[in-house]
């Protein structure tokens, strides 16, 4: 049974080693043939599980010092929260913005007014926790408690310095970094290629499941959590496209990760 498991995961190693390979090889043959695969779904998955396998490459070798199973630290969160915000920036510089196929521009990170940025941005991420409460709220008549929050309970043992962290890395680094991957890059060239909706659901859906932690979540928490989460992508990715730039959704992106933040340190609401 070991020797099968073993072998089954090399193969899976390997063939994530292959489709990163693949996302990547693209942009050193120039704009032209890092431009061919823009809007397909075999991109979006690839670039999403590029970012999955650099994500291991760079967790696993620490992983046997950082002993995570045992719990979050402050340490630990914001090696782990690097560990995916570096990938999803390696795959859009070095298979987008490296090889010119697109700019950051064309990825939404154009300049727009400032009172605008921040009138649709607060306006939506405050209503985007309306929304994940009433549907927590809901959900949780049915069992299911989507509490993403119990896993940050060590920043209420550390201290003030472990939560500027932990606000830090969720609230300003996170926000920037997964509003270009997944709205900027994901949803923006798939609405080039398939139909709009089509782009909403996939990129929705690519967020939402790498925001679950099989490892740290039990399944009453991911199912309820993925509800939530999948409802608040719909949201970000509708001002994208109603604004047209990325910087009303990391405002958005940021306003719903600090503020649950902020109540759960303070005043313990979760």
């Amino acid at each position: 049974m070991a020797e099968s498991v073993l072998i089954a995961l090399l193969v899976l190693g390997l063939l994530g080693l292959g489709i990163t390979a693949w996302v990547f090889w693209p942009a050193f043959q120039g704009a032209e043939a890092a431009r061919r695969d823009l809007g397909t779904h075999r991109l979006a998955i690839g670039a999403w599980l590029a970012v999955i396998v650099l994500n291991a490459l760079i967790t696993l070798p620490l992983a046997p010092f950082l002993h995570i199973e045992q719990g979050l630290t402050a340490g630990t969160f914001l090696i782990a929260a690097l560990s995916t915000d570096i990938p999803m920036l390696l795959v859009v510089y070095v298979r987008l913005i490296m090889p010119r196929a697109v700019t950051l521009e064309d990825l939404g990170l154009r300049p727009m007014p400032l009172d605008y940025v921040l009138r649709m941005g607060l306006a939506t991420g405050l209503a985007g926790l309306v929304v994940i409460d009433l549907v927590g709220s809901l959900l949780s008549q049915f069992g299911l408690r989507p509490n993403q929050l119990d896993q940050f309970q060590f920043v209420l043992t550390e201290g003030p310095l472990a939560f500027a962290m932990l606000l830090i890395a969720a609230s300003v680094i996170a926000p920037f970094v997964e509003e270009l991957f997944f709205r900027g890059f994901l949803f923006g060239l798939y609405r080039r290629r398939q139909p709009l909706w089509v782009a909403y659901i996939a990129s929705s859906v690519l967020f939402t499941i790498v925001h679950l932690e099989p490892m740290r979540m039990n399944p009453s928490q991911m199912a309820g959590l993925s509800v939530g989460i999948f409802m608040l992508a719909l949201m970000l990715a509708w001002l994208y496209q109603h604004t047209g730039g990325l910087y009303p959704s990391i405002v958005a992106h940021a306003v719903n990760n600090a503020t649950g933040l902020i109540l759960f340190y303070a005043v313990g609401i979760r």
